[in-house]
This record gives C-alpha cells, sequence and structure tokens, in this order.
C-alpha cells in the first residue's frame, strides 16, 4: 500500500516540486545551523581550552622538573661505589662502611624537598636511612614502603604515596616516594628510596580559582588533593572514562556542566585533570542551534501537511471502490484506501505457507537424520517420513560421512565460542557448496568437533566412480578448509546402503574408519575396511599390551621422581600398540586410565598439572593420533617428575638448615658431629654426607668458621680477654684457639684485634 501511495505520489509534478522543496530547505537550514555552531563551538572551544591547557602544562613541568633531580639523586646513589659495596656484603658490612654510607646520603637528600633517602637490600631486609641509619626492615621507625618494594624487580622506576612511620593507613607525614633499583651483575638486588614531602612538594603547584586540579598514577589513584575534592572520587572516574586520552572533553556531573582538560606526564607517568564549569557559557550558542533546527522542523511539517493534502483528495475515488467491496465491514471502510491489500493478502498468505514449509525442510530432515542414527523412531515412521520429506532424492545408494576437527582442544582453546560456532558454519555452508554438483546431501551436527552427512550420488555411476568422485570432493574440502580457515580436517566414509534402515550400521563404520586417525595420523580420508575393524582384529590373538603392568610401573616412576624409566616404559608401551595396531577404542580407553591415575595422583601429592593437561576430559583423547597423544603423556610426566625431585630436595634443604641453626644455637659448647646427628636423629655418616652434598662444606669445616665469625666480632668490639672469647666460641684450651685462628685468617687474634 505504501510503494503503490508514493509510486502515485511520485510521478505527479506538483507533488514532486512540494517534495523537494521542502527537502532542500530543510537540510540547508539544518546544514546552516549545524555549520554555524560548530564553528562557534570550535572557537570557543580554543579559547577556553588554552590558558587551562597552559596551566597544567606548567604544573606538569614543575613536577617534572622536582622528579627529575630526585631521580638524579637516586641514579646517582644507585652507582656509588660504597652504597654497592654495602649492597654485597650486607649484615657484614662494616660499621666505617656503613658510617660513610649514611653521610653520603645525608648530604645528598640536603634539598629542601627531599624528606630523607634510604638504601634498601633485599638479601637480608636491611636497610640504611639518611636520618635513622642502619635497620633491619622490621625496626626501621619508618617502613610503610615494604609492601611495594619488591615491584622494583619487574619496574625500572617506583613512585608511590605513602605515610611515614609504621602505619599504612595513618601516619605523621605524607610522602611521595621515587624508588630506583641497585644491581649486582643481573640480579636486582637493592632499591635506593628517595622520599619528598608531600605537601611541600605540591605547594609549587599553580592553582586557578575557578578550576580544580586532580593528579592520577598510572594505576588510577589519587595523588592530588588529598583533602578538599570538589567532585567525589565516582564523579571523576566519570569524568576520567570520558576524557580518555583525549586533551579536553565536556562531561556532566550531578547537573552540571564542566569543561575538563587533561595531560600526561612522560616523567611519571601522572595524569594531570583540570574541571572548570562551563556555567553560562554555552548558553547563547546552544540556543542558536535550537532555533535552527526548530526552523528546520516547522518547514518539514508544511511540506508534509501539503503531500497529506493532495495524496487525501488524490485518493478519494479509491476509498470509494473498497466501500463497495466490503459494505458488510464498516471498519474496512474507514481504514483501508486502495485495493492492493485485498490482492496482496490472498498472495501474502500463500507465499508466507510457501516459505514456511521451504524453510523448515532442512530442520526436518535434520531431525529426521538424527533420530535414524539414534534408532528413535520405528520402521513405518521412518519409510514414511522418508518419502514425505526426501522427495527428490532417488532409491539408490546412500552413505554416512563423518567429518572431524583434528587436535579439537587445541583449534578451540585459539577462538571464543561465538567465532567457533561461525567457523563451524562456514564449515558447513562450503562442504554442502562442495558437494552439491555430484551429491545430494543431508548434514547434521555431531560432537564438538564432528559435523554427519548423508550423501547420494547425483549422477548413475559404479562403485568404483562414486568412491573417486567422493574422494576428490573432500580432498578438495579439506585443502580449502587448510587454506582459508585454519582447519585440519580427518574424514570417516561409511560403507554404501541401499535403505535407509541401515544408516547406523553406516554411521558405526564411518565412526570405526575415523578412529583410525589415530595411527594414520591427521588429514586422512578413511574408509570402513573390514578387514581393519575391531572384530577381526581381535580374531587375530594379538599379544595383549602391558596394561597394568605399564601403568604401575609408570606411576611408580613419577612418584619416585624417575622421569627417564617412565618415559621408557611409555615409549615402549606406545612402541607396541603401533606394531600391533590394537582397537583404537582399547587404546584410547587405556590411556585415559593412566591419566586418570595421574591426574588424581598430582591432586592427592598437591601437584600442578601442565596447561593442556589443567582441563583434562576423555573425548580430549578422540581427535588426536598416537604420537600427540605420547607427546602429552611425555610432556606430563616430566612436569610431574621434576615437581616430585624439587619436592625431596626441599626436604634434604630444610634438614640442613635446621642442623646450622643448631651449630649456631651452641658455639659456646664443645659440640661435634656425633650431637648433630643425635640432634636430627640420623646417623653421622648420612648427616655427613647429606651436609656435604647441600653446602659443599664438611660439618667441623662450617662449624669452625662459625666460631672464628664469631670471635672475630668479639675481638673487633669487645674488650674480653683472649681466653674469655675463645671459651665463648666453644674452645676450652686458649692454645687450641691460637692456633685454629692463625691457621685460618693467617695472624694471630692479639694482632687483629690490634688491626681491627
Amino acid at each position: 500500500m505504501l510503494r503503490l501511495r508514493l509510486k502515485f505520489l511520485l510521478q505527479n509534478k506538483q507533488t514532486r516540486l512540494i517534495l523537494l522543496l521542502t527537502l532542500c530547505l530543510s537540510l540547508l537550514i539544518t546544514a546552516i545551523g549545524l555549520f554555524s555552531y560548530s564553528r562557534y563551538r570550535q572557537e570557543l572551544d580554543s579559547e577556553l581550552n588554552t590558558p587551562n591547557i597552559e596551566l597544567l602544562q606548567i604544573n606538569l613541568d614543575v613536577t617534572n622538573r622536582a622528579f627529575r633531580e630526585s631521580d638524579n639523586k637516586a641514579v646517582d646513589a644507585s652507582f656509588q661505589p660504597d652504597v654497592l659495596e654495602y649492597i654485597r656484603q650486607g649484615a657484614n658490612a662494616d660499621p666505617a662502611l656503613v658510617s660513610r654510607v649514611q653521610q653520603y646520603l645525608h648530604t645528598v637528600s640536603a634539598g629542601r624537598d627531599i624528606q630523607s633517602i634510604d638504601i634498601i637490600r633485599f638479601d637480608d631486609h636491611s636497610l640504611i636511612s639518611s636520618t635513622a641509619g642502619y635497620h633491619t626492615w622490621q625496626n626501621a621507625p619508618d617502613r610503610t614502603w615494604t609492601g611495594w618494594i619488591e615491584h622494583i624487580h619487574n619496574k625500572p622506576l617506583l613512585i608511590e604515596r605513602r605515610w611515614q612511620g609504621t602505619d599504612r593507613e595513618q601516619g605523621e607525614t605524607e610522602l611521595l616516594s621515587l624508588s630506583r633499583p641497585v644491581r649486582t651483575g643481573n640480579q636486582v638486588t637493592g632499591a635506593v628510596l628517595v622520599n619528598l614531602d608531600y605537601d611541600r612538594f605540591f605547594s609549587n603547584f599553580y592553582i586557578h580559582l575557578s578550576s580544580s586540579q586532580y593528579v592520577y598514577d598510572l594505576d588510577g589513584r589519587l595523588i592530588y588533593p588529598k583533602l578538599d575534592r570538589s567532585v567525589p572520587a565516582a564523579g571523576m572516574q566519570k569524568v576520567l572514562d570520558e576524557l580518555g586520552v583525549q586533551p579536553y572533553a565536556y562531561v556532566q556531573l550531578n547537573g552540571q556542566s564542566y569543561m575538563a582538560n587533561q595531560t600526561f606526564s612522560d616523567v611519571t607517568g601522572w595524569r594531570l585533570v583540570s574541571l572548570v564549569p562551563t556555567e553560562q557559557l554555552l548558553k547563547n550558542v546552544k540556543l542558536a542551534r535550537n532555533m535552527m533546527l526548530l526552523l528546520s522542523l516547522i518547514s518539514i511539517l508544511i511540506g508534509c501537511a501539503a503531500i497529506y493534502s493532495y495524496s487525501y483528495a488524490a485518493f478519494r475515488p479509491l476509498r470509494r471502490i473498497n466501500r463497495l467491496l466490503h459494505p458488510e465491514d464498516p471498519d474496512s471502510r474507514q481504514s483501508l484506501y486502495d485495493l492492493e491489500p485485498v490482492i496482496g493478502k490472498l498472495v501474502g498468505d500463500f507465499h508466507s505457507k510457501a516459505l514456511v514449509a521451504e524453510r523448515s525442510l532442512p530442520e526436518l530432515r535434520i531431525k529426521y537424520v538424527q533420530d535414524v542414527l539414534h534408532r528413535s523412531i520405528g520402521p513405518q515412521e521412518m519409510n514414511s517420513k522418508w518419502e514425505q520429506y526426501f522427495q527428490d532424492w532417488q532409491p539408490g545408494p546412500l552413505l554416512i560421512l563423518i567429518i572431524s576437527i583434528d587436535r579439537y582442544d587445541t583449534w578451540a582453546a585459539s577462538y571464543s565460542e561465538s567465532d567457533r560456532m561461525l567457523l563451524k558454519y562456514a564449515l558447513h555452508n562450503m562442504m554442502a557448496e562442495i558437494l552439491e554438483p555430484h551429491w545430494r546431501t543431508a548434514g547434521i551436527t555431531g560432537e564438538q568437533d564432528r559435523l554427519i552427512w548423508m550423501v547420494q550420488p547425483r549422477l548413475a555411476q559404479d562403485h568404483d566412480e562414486r568412491r573417486i568422485q567422493l574422494h576428490q570432493d573432500l580432498q578438495r574440502m579439506m585443502t580449502i578448509a587448510s587454506e582459508h580457515l585454519r582447519l585440519s580436517l580427518s574424514a570417516g566414509v561409511g560403507s554404501e546402503m541401499m535403505h535407509i534402515s541401515e544408516a547406523p550400521l553406516s554411521y558405526q563404520q564411518a565412526d570405526t574408519a575415523l578412529s583410525r586417525r589415530l595411527y594414520q595420523g591427521y588429514g586422512q580420508i578413511l574408509e570402513y575396511d573390514h578387514a581393519s575393524s575391531p572384530e577381526s582384529a581381535a580374531s587375530q590373538n594379538d599379544p595383549p599390551l602391558p596394561d597394568d603392568h605399564w601403568r604401575r610401573e609408570l606411576l611408580q616412576c613419577v612418584e619416585q621422581g624417575d622421569a627417564d624409566t617412565a618415559l621408557i616404559w611409555l615409549r615402549r608401551w606406545c612402541t607396541a600398540a603401533r606394531e600391533q595396531e590394537s582397537s583404537p577404542s582399547t587404546i584410547r580407553l587405556l590411556i585415559h586410565r593412566s591419566l586418570e591415575q595421574l591426574v588424581e595422583m598430582a591432586a592427592q601429592q598437591h601437584l600442578s598439572l601442565p596447561p593442556e593437561m589443567a582441563n583434562y576430559h576423555q573425548h580430549l583423547l578422540s581427535t588426536m593420533n598416537l604420537d600427540d597423544i605420547e607427546e602429552l603423556i611425555t610432556r606430563t610426566l616430566i612436569h610431574l617428575t621434576g615437581q616430585m625431585d624439587i619436592r625431596r630436595d626441599s626436604r634434604e634443604h630444610l634438614l640442613v638448615e635446621r642442623i646450622k641453626q643448631y651449630m649456631l644455637e651452641h658455639l659456646s659448647d664443645n659440640i661435634g658431629l656425633p650431637d648433630v646427628a643425635e640432634y636430627v636423629q640420623l646417623s653421622v655418616s648420612s648427616v655427613s654426607m647429606l651436609f656435604k652434598e647441600q653446602t659443599g662444606s664438611t660439618i667441623y669445616d662450617y662449624l669452625t668458621r662459625l666460631r672464628l665469625d664469631r670471635a672475630c666480632e668479639l675481638l673487633r668490639h669487645s674488650n674480653l680477654k683472649i681466653a674469655d672469647i675463645a671459651a665463648q666460641v666453644g674452645y676450652q684450651n686458649e692454645n687450641s684457639f691460637i692456633r685454629t685462628f692463625r691457621k685460618h685468617k693467617s695472624i694471630t687474634p692479639g694482632k687483629y684485634r690490634e688491626q681491627g
């Protein structure tokens, strides 16, 4: 109806003229209004944004200059020789060295903005502060940085806002801390922490009375201001989202319009944002825009009214004809204006019914084939629906094809669910297009990796010709899928059948043929062969595979951390499977049981699995060949045995640490190897061998070294007699202590004290 009405109106010169003038005038007014508004807004934006951007740039230069100065001091400190020497020595550092480092830090931190400078050591969790001297992390008067300082291992520069003191939530003074790593070789072994006074740092900011300024770090945390916020945090998050990376934008917050500007620091990564309320700045320009649009709308309404008035008079004769056709329906006389609906309704009903039937036929065929393959319908219903749904098919040979995606789980992991559905849909359409010239087809979706097709040849060909044609079409389909969809496919082909009732058997044969992918690999067209079926293979009386025995040996090797022996058993079993070519389903079942036992053992032992085994299920094996399955089990075995080795080594390490602690606590006692063995409840030979393997030193040498180190410390920092020091480090005889000291230090204790 609408099409006929428009056709009639556009054929009339008067109507065309009214419509043309209305559209041209409306478009002209609208274009002028929008252009004027756009130009005015551009000029206004430029005038309003320039001072705000300049103010942000000034503040940005202030912060960058301050941080460059602090960063230069941090970098210089990280390469200062005394600092590097302290990082290397740690707790063994000479007090004089610590004093020199602290004096250096005190000199460097003598700036106006710098509160303090700390040298932090990671190995023993110690530090030297320009204000507090040497401390451990736990005893440092200022240690709120301990929660994030470890990130310096991954970042060359850290800038954090924190409280001074021990309480991370509230402290004495708020600081801005800049951290640089200190490296020994290729390892980050320490850090330089430059602490700036927060209030003094931001006192250099230039603030405009009509604008609010905010500073955010790389993680979106608010740096400035800390108290007075004219806009709440939720509102500022909305501002940041709308700004994105734009230099400015207009935002609405709580009914108030703001002009937001921002700039970014290439030194600190900070984001400086300013907000200026626009208030009445844009009132006049919006009024001008609205008036232009209103004028355009009025012109359109006038033109539409003129067209409607003319069309009402032009269609009056047609309305009279419709009243004559529907005298019994007064509503029809009031709502119909032409004869088109009368004929259109009849044609439309017929077309819709035909369209529904045509579109439903593929779905009905899919449901029918599924019911036949699953034996869900009886013979009578099967035959009647076959004649109803497949009227264009001929009596003759049918066969079932199964198309499967190789390594389906690996392929599926590369795509989202929607992308997988799209690719399968494309594969389905591509295969239908390739088979269509030579075959009648009915395709259904099987399991996740499968497409199932029932096909019938269109041409009268013998069995060999049909087989060759099918191979050519399938090979073409696999090539195109590999080139365009990046899919590796395998196909299983069942035997030909003369009646639809034989479809379940052909489907089982196609599935059996496809299972030989385990031995023959990917991208193959596998036809069912009675000689290779599981039943005939079983009749050959092949020697049984080493089922339970090899699995028990495999698990025992994993528990012992013996990867080499486990891999030997795996390769031996896989070689036997390839040589015998046993039933693929039996092989996959044995492998599945083995992998389940490995997964269960990993859960019991609290071991992690490799990524490809994190979501293991039995269907994973159905689309893999034996080489890939062997590789999967190999990676799993290596992964698990490696963890078992680490766990065993870890227990021995803990035992050695206990021995070291025992000797340290009993330095003043006359202890020896038997006492240590009795303490850990092991034999003397076992303790000696274990300690030698883990430390490379004997227990006697290690104990002597501990005693002499303690003696050196007492000689330097106490006034005790040599005999008293010898007694405190476990030597009952002073002469024995002196001989041992001179043997290892090449100097007597007395001269060592004089030199210290």
